[in-house]
């Protein structure tokens, strides 16, 4: 059939594994067709094709509850559920989610957009089947990394102490190493065990017997499989399994299906598996893709020759920093690529630390590094700061540690949707005493926002958005803490916001006798110049949610000043925003610079 005919996985049963495999290969070139078209996550959903047809065939979705962790990888998964004729709007506004969406399909058991979340959502599908849920099997799978993350920990820990729930744990392992295993031995001992013969052997031979072999059994097993975690907390551990052989996942499968207790497959999978560019991906370029051409894998989204990304314009700006001192320390939570950190991290390779998806981790190590004197400088995607609130609050700002955070992807993100726009760092950071936030408006005022937080002494943010900028850096004034820069001189009518967008209402702006100001400075605000727009009528616009936002923070200075100013806030309100690009976003909210400068 064609793969825009599926409906439903039920046909797959019928299917011999010849037509199995004609099926994963014709899956990989629709995925390489239409992402090259869209842009999407590559590697990691070329890389599972086989083991989630696989599933698809031992288990019986919906009844059965396959659980993604994360959901980036679950393309084959919304292709054998029906959802094919939906690809050519992958990941846009009003199309299909580039994750597992509730409202998509009934198959589509959990939504996760951050990782590491798979674990504890079993350990609660179990739960409610205890309590009569109509539920079958629970399926958490695992896989590009997330299993590092602490939550991963205290989900297989919750699970590992309950062993009158089954969860079947499978961890897709394309090159993250879990457990130190004797290759070809723990491959085999996995198949003996999982035949029915061991299982009747097992059956037939005396308990006196199997009480004298035990000791000697774990200690094979240990110097087979290795200590590993899974083992520790009493799994059944079963691997390596060839993550790309149908044959030895179904049997594998099945063979947890039938099982009394819960199960840890280890399936040892190729990322980018199928397309040559994203297999020989050593950085991982190719995990997440925009437009590109299949045939030579070049970028479609090339950007003009005097433009760089954010990303890459403010890594430039660390080298100098990390060169001229030794006490500089960047640490990555698994966002080398993305924050284009791997050129420093060659350069200056005890000076760069990538420590994982370990959020939380990243920012209580430089808090503590921070003690010795040392400049920790965390560069993180605002979407992926959330995770460490905890840690922001009681481990960096209590205790003013000088700790800088640069905040990447702030503010509308595009096609990654709700889970990922960086649209509230604005709110959890704003309410947390000494911090300080900076959003600077091209790479000369980023690079004096950089030499400011590296005098600071307290935790300074700067955030900056998923988009090009002039790579020219022109030279700036120091940064005043909590100063704002008057762009047009103050009128009766102004306008006040920040970031990049200051540079659009500039040009538009000019010769109109309306008053522009960069709040650069989020947090602190400029009191004297807010002081100076009494009885003026201000616009504030913002990226951001409504609550915690500039606006509010203007609007409770107003008050305590006593002030009379007559305030306007845009901002994207009170709700999560889905897939759709910034400008269609902007504008659907009204919030874009022509719709602004419609209501002067």
């Amino acid at each position: 059939m064609k793969i825009e005919d599926i409906q439903s996985p039920t046909f797959l049963k019928d299917l011999s594994f010849d037509e199995l495999n004609q099926l994963c290969n014709d899956i990989r070139t629709f995925i390489i067709e239409h992402l090259s078209k869209t842009g999407g996550h590559l590697s990691a959903n070329l890389g599972v094709v086989e083991l989630i047809v696989a599933m698809h065939y031992v288990f019986d979705s919906p009844h059965d509850k396959i659980i993604f962790d994360v959901g980036h990888q679950s393309y084959t998964h919304k292709i054998l559920t029906g959802r094919a004729k939906d690809f050519d709007c992958l990941r846009q506004k009003y199309g299909l989610s580039g994750y597992c969406n509730y409202e998509e399909s009934p198959h589509d058991a959990w939504e996760a957009g951050h990782s590491s979340t798979a674990l504890s959502a079993a350990a609660g599908f179990l739960e409610a089947k205890d309590g009569g849920a109509d539920i079958g099997e629970v399926i958490a799978f695992v896989g590009d990394g997330s299993l590092q993350n602490g939550l991963s920990f205290e989900g297989i820990n919750y699970l590992g102490t309950h062993h009158d729930q089954k969860a079947i744990i499978i961890i897709n392992d394309n090159d993250m190493s879990i457990s130190k295993n004797v290759g070809r031995l723990a491959k085999s001992m996995s198949r003996i065990r999982i035949r029915p013969s061991y299982a009747r052997a097992k059956r037939i031979t005396p308990r006196f017997i199997q009480r004298l072999f035990r000791k000697a059994k774990d200690t094979l097993k240990a110097f087979i499989y290795g200590n590993n975690l899974f083992s520790a907390l009493g799994y059944k551990y079963y691997g390596p399994i060839d993550g790309h052989s149908l044959k030895e996942l179904v049997s594998y499968l099945e063979f947890a299906k039938k099982s009394h207790q819960s199960v840890v497959l280890h399936v040892k999978t190729i990322k980018g598996k199928g397309y040559p560019y994203a297999e020989n991906d050593e950085n991982g370029s190719w995990h997440g893709v925009g437009t590109f051409d299949i045939h030579t894998g070049v970028s479609h989204q090339s950007s003009k020759n005097e433009e760089v990304t954010w990303s890459k314009g403010m890594s430039e700006l660390l080298v100098p920093l990390v060169k001229e001192n030794p006490y500089v320390r960047i640490i990555s939570p698994a966002m080398m690529s993305g924050a284009c950190l791997e050129d420093i991290a060659k350069a200056y390779p005890n000076q760069v630390i990538d420590v994982g998806i370990a959020e939380e981790h990243a920012i209580v190590m430089a808090a503590s590094l921070s003690r010795f004197g040392f400049i920790p400088i965390v560069s993180i995607y605002s979407t992926f700061l959330q995770r460490a609130y905890d840690q922001l609050n009681h481990d960096v700002c209590r205790s003013n540690h000088h700790v800088i955070f640069l905040i990447d992807r702030a503010g509308l993100v595009g096609g990654d949707g709700s889970t990922h726009q960086g649209i509230f760092d604005v709110a959890y950071l704003s309410h947390l005493p000494n911090m300080v936030i900076i959003a600077p408006k091209d790479l000369g005022e980023a690079k004096s926002a950089l030499e400011f937080a590296m005098n600071y002494l307290g935790p300074v943010a700067i955030r900056y958005p998923k988009a090009t900028i002039s790579s020219v850096v022109e030279p700036y004034e120091a940064l005043e803490l909590g100063k704002w820069s008057v762009i047009y001189p103050i009128s009766e009518v102004n306008i006040i916001t920040y970031g990049p967008d200051i540079n659009q209402y500039a040009r538009k702006l000019a010769g109109r006798g309306v008053g522009l100001i960069n709040a650069r400075f989020i947090k602190p605000l400029d009191e004297a110049l807010i002081k100076a727009l009494n009885h003026k009528r201000i616009l504030i616009v913002e990226e951001v949610v409504q609550y915690g936002s500039l606006g509010v923070m203007i609007e409770d200075a107003q008050k305590r000043l006593g002030l009379t100013i007559d305030i306007e806030c845009y901002h994207l309100g009170d709700q999560y925003i889905d897939s759709g690009t910034s400008q269609e976003i902007k504008n659907e909210m009204r919030i874009d610079v022509d719709s602004i400068l419609q209501k002067i």
